[in-house]
């Protein structure tokens, strides 16, 4: 299984939202209300990404993840949402079918981004993760991440989230090359 690694296009909006969607219930259901993804339908998640994506204005960079033309994952970024200097770029999402995780596709959106950030002249770059989620902490911990601080996010619930930073030269040398496997 090869995953091929790209920017995302406008057609794609319908497969992020069914990834979006699905990835927060099996990731999150543990960690917040019963009821919160009540909330959320793969038509209301298409239509945010639609949006997203038509959106040429904003400062952001989208990939997706696809195996046998079927998207099985996505990440997004763009400049930092916070003042955590020297971290100026983030990871806003990293999202990833259940049934294709541990096999390096991840950690190549990651790079894609990583590749945008540096073109960019960025140096630094930030992620957020629920504290709770042990497996995505212990994802970002693996692929070099050093834990930064903590901040209370909503959720349904306030809910601890946890910041993992990177140097981008650093990471880039050790896994831009997998960016496409």
């Amino acid at each position: 299984m090869v995953a091929i690694i790209r920017p995302a296009r406008l057609s794609d909006a319908r497969g992020i939202g069914i990834v979006h969607l699905d990835t927060w219930r099996s990731t999150y259901t543990p960690l917040v209300p019963a009821g919160f993804f009540d909330l959320f339908s793969y038509d209301e998640r298409e239509r945010t990404w639609r949006e997203r994506l038509s959106n040429t204005q904003a400062q952001q960079h989208i990939f997706v993840a696809e195996v046998d033309d079927q998207i099985v994952g996505f990440a997004s970024g763009g400049p930092s949402r916070t003042d955590d200097v020297p971290y100026t770029a983030e990871v806003y999402a990293l999202y990833v079918l259940e049934a294709f995780q541990r096999r390096r596709i991840g950690v190549g959106l990651v790079a894609a981004l990583a590749e945008c950030f540096a073109a960019e002249g960025h140096t630094h770059m930030i992620i957020w993760v629920l504290s709770d989620n042990r497996i995505g902490r212990g994802f970002y911990e693996a692929i070099g991440g050093v834990w930064l601080r903590e901040k209370i996010v909503n959720f349904g619930v306030d809910l601890p989230e946890s910041a993992y930073g990177y140097v981008i030269a650093d990471f880039l040398a050790r896994y831009s090359a997998q960016r496409t496997e």
